[in-house]
């Protein structure tokens, strides 16, 4: 079976969409693809990649319709999703499970460690640096920071100094030469007064995206990817669902 795959270089438009460059590799030829991609399918290519994980205990091989139900999707919007990266699976077979999970796992960036730093170490950011298997494979948390005086020196869970923020910029500029040691990520987990400007910190110092634990709205350039997670509004998203018996929109 031809493995293909695909490189991908993404960058966040006005309307939450990603412009992608991608390289897809079809069948050993390399081919050069323009395309807008939703933010959904990307959660689902993560959906997909914990299930196809699980599946693989048991099976070699899936099809789009097996997978879809596993999903509560329909096997065409798996094959759309799919097809968005390349062409994976044979038809009337469908798709090596190894094959896909080593595609799915290029595409989303882990099939190489990710270095991460938390800033802020409040309950939320200890909580974090004390269960790094949240992280799941392909980040690495390598700093942590916080501005209260209490914290700074002391170590966190996972054997790391909680640093001063005032320092998080010549921490993030001295690891860039090096593409092993390059910090691009970060997680911000301050309180939401301190959410903006700390995050404009981190992308003067080469931040490029931010996953936000607080509840701030952050304003940042249109090219900082920036993926909010606020409990409270997921809670509200998810009671919504709970107490009205409607299918969402996929």
């Amino acid at each position: 079976m031809e493995k293909n795959y695909c490189i991908a270089i993404l960058v966040q438009n006005k309307n939450r969409r990603l412009d992608c460059n991608f390289l897809i590799f079809i069948g050993g030829n390399m081919k050069l693809k323009k395309m807008e991609i939703s933010e959904r399918v990307v959660q689902r290519l993560t959906e997909y990649l914990s299930i196809l994980k699980e599946v693989r205990k048991q099976y070699n091989e899936i099809n789009s319709i097996e997978l879809a139900k596993i999903m509560n999707t329909t096997s065409a919007q798996v094959r759309k999703d799919l097809s968005t990266f390349g062409e994976f699976g044979v038809r009337g077979k469908g798709y090596d499970i190894d094959n896909l999970i080593g595609i799915i796992t290029k595409i989303l960036g882990i099939d190489k460690i990710n270095n991460v730093i938390i800033v802020g170490h409040g309950k939320m950011g200890e909580m974090l640096s004390s269960n790094l298997d949240v992280l799941g494979e392909g980040f690495k948390i390598v700093g942590i920071f916080d501005k209260d005086k209490n914290k700074i020196g002391k170590t966190a869970a996972n054997n790391l100094i909680v640093q001063d923020i005032q320092n998080v910029d010549e921490f993030i500029k001295n690891m860039k030469n090096n593409s092993d040691t390059r910090i691009e990520m970060a997680i911000l987990a301050v309180v939401k007064e301190q959410a903006q400007i700390a995050a404009e910190g981190l992308v003067k110092s080469g931040i490029s995206a931010i996953l936000n634990m607080t509840t701030y709205k952050l304003e940042l350039d249109k090219n900082i990817k920036v993926v909010d997670m606020d409990i409270s509004a997921k809670l509200q998203e998810l009671n919504f669902w709970r107490i009205n018996n409607i299918s969402e929109k996929i």
